[in-house]
């Protein structure tokens, strides 16, 4: 198979950062021989992280059903921005953090009604629908994002799903939901990831599940589960991080080596334009893009070396087309 991997990285907040730093990384991602930036359409307060980002509502901050598009105008604008640096987006609709803060789902269902309850559910994909298939990009002639396959790489249901062992109907509903409004099998649909080994479960393969393209593998320490990224499971797909600490640098470079030796693409914790914070445990390791860093150093080499690789077992060249 002549397929190349590739890499890419996380930001689920950089569509409400300043253009400066939203184009530095980016910029950076381009220069990495990065092709793929994972974010999320939810609501994020001011100053994300001690960044500079604006304060964006989360779709339905007014009322489930009440849309309100700032975030997606503002993705519209990441997504133009994207696209002429040979960057696709990978776009999750929503986010757990937002359920467990008690958002209007939230508060509304509760964390486990949200994924139980019928009115939910339906509710949900009713937000699925108006997400791909109602709102309009104004700066690509307003066309919807299901007609965005030059620009989407792909579409997931949740980050970072809640009680990932439990409910896995959920994520195939879902799943279903988002490619009744994509018909281009291209735009692929991810599982959204979970826990490390609990990413992969026997639900998502074969009729059971039949929307999901790719299963999605989080693991914000070292990469411990690197069973979960043997070639007999489809389409496997890492998001990787590494704790804040002395050994972070190494600890990066040795989990896109771990991933390298599947030859299977990965995205890279959450890159930055400014200095990492070092809030909380910073699992999801806050990559500074600055000359000379030596977190981005290692990130940026990897990813160009994980591009040179050959002979992938997953061709993903068909969706990572502009």
């Amino acid at each position: 198979m002549a397929a190349n991997s590739f890499a890419g990285a996380n930001n689920y907040y950089i569509y409400a950062l300043p253009q400066a730093d939203r184009l530095a990384i980016l910029n950076g991602m381009q220069a990495a021989g990065m092709k793929v930036l994972r974010t999320l359409v939810t609501g994020v307060a001011a100053g994300q992280k001690l960044s500079d980002n604006i304060a964006v509502p989360d779709l339905e901050a007014n009322g489930i059903g009440n849309y309100d598009d700032t975030v997606l105008n503002l993705i519209d604008q990441l997504t133009v921005d994207a696209h002429v640096r040979g960057i696709k987006l990978l776009i999750g609709m929503y986010s757990k953090n937002a359920l467990q803060a008690g958002d209007i789902y939230g508060s509304t269902f509760g964390v486990e009604g949200f994924y139980t309850n019928p009115t939910a559910i339906n509710a949900f994909n009713q937000r699925i629908t108006h997400i791909l298939n109602g709102h309009k990009n104004a700066l690509i002639g307003n066309r919807t994002w299901n007609n965005l396959s030059a620009y989407i790489f792909g579409l997931e249901p949740q980050n970072d799903r809640s009680t990932w062992q439990s409910h896995l109907s959920w994520i195939c509903i879902a799943a279903q939901q988002i490619r009744n409004n994509v018909g281009d099998r291209n735009q692929l649909i991810f599982t959204g990831g979970g826990s490390a080994g609990a990413s992969v479960q026997p639900t998502f393969f074969g009729s059971s599940c039949p929307a999901i393209d790719v299963v999605a593998i989080h693991d914000y320490t070292e990469l411990r589960f690197e069973s979960s990224l043997s070639v007999n499971v489809p389409d496997p797909f890492p998001t990787t991080g590494s704790l804040v600490g002395s050994g972070r640098t190494a600890n990066i470079d040795s989990n896109v080596q771990k991933i390298n030796n599947y030859k299977v693409p990965g995205v890279t914790g959450n890159l930055s334009a400014t200095p990492d914070p070092h809030q909380d445990q910073d699992y999801e390791a806050r990559i500074r893009i600055q000359v000379n860093g030596a977190d981005w150093s290692t990130t940026s080499t990897a990813s160009q070396a994980t591009g040179a690789l050959t002979n992938a077992p997953f061709d993903f060249s068909a969706s990572l087309a502009l």
